[in-house]
């Protein structure tokens, strides 16, 4: 029984991980950046990585990550997380620093010289393919690629969500299903790029919120099959 329970927390707490990185890496907004200020995004991203069974140490550091922003400003806190996001993943004309889309990521990555595609290149649309097969597609889908890196956390929430569901429920056939949608998308997708994403992002934004918030989505992803 305490094994049983202990895979539920497991499996809520990526889930819960997964939908505050959805959150982070999403264009920042009033809520989140009030969140940073207060100290609540920190408090939650220590729980909610100890719970999916990051390392309490692991945890701490990227918690403590965020301390430099509690007590800021929120106002003037959201704006330098805008201004840091958009020259960060929103730099028009070809001058990206970090794309954050795993098809112009990867693009980049491999040093190919054309541009890279954004909606319907293959990796796009095999993200699409396994977000159809579980049952959801990406909310804007027609004018933001499914495979951004808020897109692709979010599904995993969706995914570990569902495998915490029937594990409660003692499904182990259908938990079985809900795990193996969920170790292939990150094996054939998020783990694919998501590590180097944040590894880019701590390197070029060291001294701002993403950079905690990078080191959270590092731990989490190391704990992932």
């Amino acid at each position: 029984m305490r094994m049983e329970l202990e895979s539920v927390r497991r499996a809520i707490g990526v889930a819960d991980a997964c939908e505050l990185l959805n959150c982070a890496f999403a264009f920042p907004d009033a809520a989140f950046a009030e969140g940073v200020a207060s100290g609540a995004v920190a408090s939650d991203v220590r729980s909610c990585l100890a719970d999916a069974g990051v390392p309490e140490g692991d945890a701490a550091v990227a918690a403590a990550a965020l301390a430099p922003w509690e007590g800021a400003d929120g106002a003037g806190l959201l704006a330098a997380m805008r201004r840091t996001y958009s020259l960060l993943y929103l730099a028009p004309g070809g001058h990206t620093p970090i794309f954050p889309y795993e098809s112009a990521f990867l693009h980049v990555q491999r040093g190919l010289s054309k541009a890279p595609a954004l909606f319907r290149s293959r990796v796009t649309l095999d993200v699409e393919r396994q977000m159809r097969e579980a049952g959801v597609r990406a909310k804007d889908d027609r004018v933001e690629p499914c495979d951004s890196v808020f897109e692709e956390f979010e599904f995993l929430s969706y995914l570990y969500a569902h495998q915490a569901e029937a594990l409660r429920c003692g499904d182990d056939g259908e938990a079985a299903v809900w795990g193996e949608r969920a170790r292939r998308f990150v094996q054939e997708h998020a783990g694919a790029w998501i590590p180097a994403f944040m590894e880019r992002t701590i390197e070029l934004a060291p001294d701002s919120p993403y950079a905690g918030l990078a080191q959270a989505a590092l731990a989490l992803l190391r704990q992932l099959p």
